[in-house]
């Protein structure tokens, strides 16, 4: 007398799609997440002209995404939240944003020597504008991110 196991096959695409379906909402946490980044970090952005603003840009970062050996999907997402170097600045023909993004970013107060414009002074974003807007906006939207998720997927 043998042993007869069946359903398999069933369990398995059980599995792959309670799999996918986890990605899917963890994706989607995270596309929420980085947006929230992007929306505070530009209101934590100097001001000028509005084109560092501008330049403060969501996307999918598809260098380095992994593949399933198996299945050859997908299996890793990455999402950037970044300042378009490249972005040109209206009227001033060969200058891009990236002349002085970094400058502000890590040489403005509140993370640097260099003191708010007036513009920048008279924003009223309800955050601390100023240098580190990125990181900072990073640092702050980030906490609790993990617990999130987990509640997310598994409630509670």
């Amino acid at each position: 007398m043998g042993l007869v196991v069946s359903g398999f096959a069933g369990v398995e695409a059980m599995l792959i799609r309670v799999d996918m379906d986890t990605k899917k909402r963890v994706t989607s946490k995270m596309w929420l997440k980085a947006k929230k980044i992007q929306e505070l970090a530009i209101k934590m952005a100097p001001v000028d002209e509005g084109n560092l603003e501008k330049a403060i840009k969501v996307s999918p970062s598809t260098p380095g995404r992994a593949r399933d050996e198996a299945t050859g999907q997908f299996v890793r997402q990455e999402i950037e939240v970044y300042i378009d170097m490249t972005m040109p600045i209206p009227g001033r023909p060969g200058k891009t944003v990236g002349d002085y993004a970094y400058e502000m970013h890590e040489h403005l107060t509140p993370v640097g020597p260099l003191q708010l414009g007036p513009l920048s002074s008279a924003k009223a974003s309800g955050a601390t504008v100023g240098g580190g807007f990125l990181t900072r906006a990073m640092e702050q939207e980030a906490q609790g991110l993990i617990q999130e998720l987990a509640m997310d997927l598994f409630g509670g």
